[in-house]
């Protein structure tokens, strides 16, 4: 069942909310206690079920296969499922027509005996494309991309509910499009004949462009807006917007910017998801215990936009232990997932529930 009667999946976030007691020294009981933290929780997607969304989290083939813990966890927590590496570019076609759907259909298989939907992620993107695209002169790009996208996505067909089908094209420093193969090669109209190609090989599958840095009002989300306002305006198949909200809980959007941004999105008449939520706490100060709670209101706050707004119909983790995070290997160790490296519920996990239910 669709979360709200639509598929998609995709990605918003917002700010944190403060809490505070009296001054004057009286105890003071909070209106809207949080649940004490317990070590078996209750399944995550059951409160995601309450408000009528879908919530999941990127996953590696190898760890649900080789991992009792981390595929238990998974399963009874969530009823979305991304593949973190093994639907892009790069590991599905290394050499040119040579398909390796091994690592996706391990993906699928899993979330389909599991009664969970997938997101596709992602059909193209710069950094996971193979070395041999780049030396392609441009009638052979056009001829490659129109290939892996039709190859992709037929495979998939009626097994993959949402595609990202073009993911983070705008440039950072100007609000133009990024300097890729596929700008350099094919034009500005690459992201367009992307979504009518992913249309025509899946009717049914809701298409996304997916981004980060775009979660408040700012220069990115800006060119985010235009870009796919312009795609709607012109008639390309595209059905929703993926917020990642790869945030820092030190410094970060505030909610008012992150909801006006969403809302804009939605009015186009575009799904909405967050899509690749994470939250570093490195940078905090205080002890862990603090960070932790920190951590949780941003969670709470973030995940809490998206319960609210009827056209955001998913959350995605990009994972879910702080076990196997891309946050360590890339800025350094952290500790930013809803469980910790012993799979057991941090109070991110807490916040995330209390958003759903709305407390």
């Amino acid at each position: 069942m669709k979360p709200g009667g639509v598929a998609l999946v995709v990605a918003l976030v917002v700010t944190v909310g403060a809490c505070g007691g009296g001054d004057d020294g009286s105890p003071t009981t909070p209106t809207n206690p949080p649940p004490v933290p317990t070590t078996d929780p209750d399944p995550l997607r059951n409160a995601a079920a309450v408000a009528g969304k879908w919530v999941g989290a990127a996953v590696q083939s190898s760890l649900l296969r080789n991992d009792a813990t981390y595929a238990a966890t998974f399963r009874k927590h969530f009823d979305y499922v991304t593949a973190e590496w093994e639907m892009k570019w790069d590991p599905l076609q290394r050499e040119p027509g040579v398909f390796d759907f091994s690592g996706g259909d391990r993906i699928v298989r899993f979330a389909e005996s599991s009664g969970m939907n997938v997101k596709g992620h992602a059909l193209l993107w710069h950094q996971a494309t193979p070395a041999w695209v780049e030396e392609l002169s441009p009638p052979e790009l056009r001829i490659a991309m129109e290939d892996h996208i039709r190859t992709v996505v037929q495979h998939y067909r009626g097994r993959v509910a949402v595609w990202d089908v073009v993911n983070e094209a705008i440039d950072d420093s100007n609000g133009g499009l990024r300097d890729t193969v596929f700008l350099r090669g094919l034009g500005p109209g690459y992201i367009a004949e992307a979504f009518r190609l992913a249309r025509q090989a899946d009717p049914d599958a809701l298409l996304v462009y997916n981004d980060y840095g775009g979660e408040g009002l700012n220069q990115k989300s800006n060119a985010i807006y235009n870009l796919v306002r312009g795609l709607k305006e012109s008639g390309v198949p595209i059905d929703g917007v993926g917020l990642q909200m790869h945030l820092s809980a030190a410094g970060y959007p505030p909610a008012g910017q992150i909801a006006a941004n969403v809302a804009r999105l939605a009015d186009l008449g575009l799904l909405v998801n967050i899509s690749e939520m994470d939250v570093q706490i490195r940078d905090l100060a205080g002890d862990a215990a603090s960070r932790l709670q920190r951590q949780r209101e941003v969670y709470r706050e973030a995940v809490g936009v998206c319960a609210a707004q009827p056209r955001c119909d998913a959350v995605t983790f990009w994972g879910f232990t702080d076990a196997h995070s891309w946050i360590d290997e890339f800025f350094g160790e952290d500790d930013p997932l809803l469980f910790d490296e012993q799979y057991q519920a941090k109070p991110a996990f807490f916040g995330v529930e209390d958003a759903f239910l709305g407390r």
